[in-house]
């Protein structure tokens, strides 16, 4: 049920928000719509469903936060490999798309793939100070791999640019 109104919610914010103001050219509908329906995605796998719990806070949430680079790889945690290769490859859409709508260089899609991945981190940390049973965390590693992987997706908008302008 809460999966629903977490949609429904993202629903009405394109259609009342975004569709009629990008809805001027097809490319622009299209392009805008499929970053808002990726960023919808990762939202997601992330920190989805929206819930918020106001009887309580979970004054320890701090504990579930990992702010060691790379220390469930180091310590082999299972899953750990796969986890970060995961993190990489959902971030290159982004990566990929926001320099396509915004016609921004390297930098400022490196850092704006960093906000978007902050943002998602800080949420969830957020998530489990208002209710204990989030299973979410914040990880700073998801922050350096979600980050690499914008990057990665940028590196693949800008080859697949060089190669259309040779054709």
């Amino acid at each position: 049920m809460d999966y629903i109104f977490s949609f429904t919610l993202l629903a009405f914010i394109y259609f009342i928000f975004f569709y009629r103001r990008w809805n001027k050219t097809l490319h622009t509908l299209i392009i805008n719509s499929l970053m808002y329906l990726y960023v919808v995605m990762v939202l997601y796998v992330t920190v989805m469903p929206f819930t918020f719990s106001f009887w309580g806070t979970n004054n320890s949430f701090m504990e579930t936060a990992n702010f060691i680079p790379f220390r469930d790889l180091r310590l082999h945690y299972h899953g750990a490999a796969k986890e970060i290769i995961l993190n990489i490859i959902m971030m290159i859409p982004f990566g990929f798309l926001y320099p396509s709508i915004k016609k921004s260089g390297v930098l400022k899609t490196v850092l704006t793939t960093l906000l978007f991945s902050l943002i998602i981190e800080t949420s969830q940390l957020f998530g489990v100070w208002l209710d204990s049973s989030r299973t979410r965390i914040f990880d700073v590693t998801d922050l350096i791999t979600n980050t690499f992987g914008g990057f990665i997706g940028f590196l693949f908008m800008f080859f697949i640019k060089i190669w259309l302008q040779k054709k």
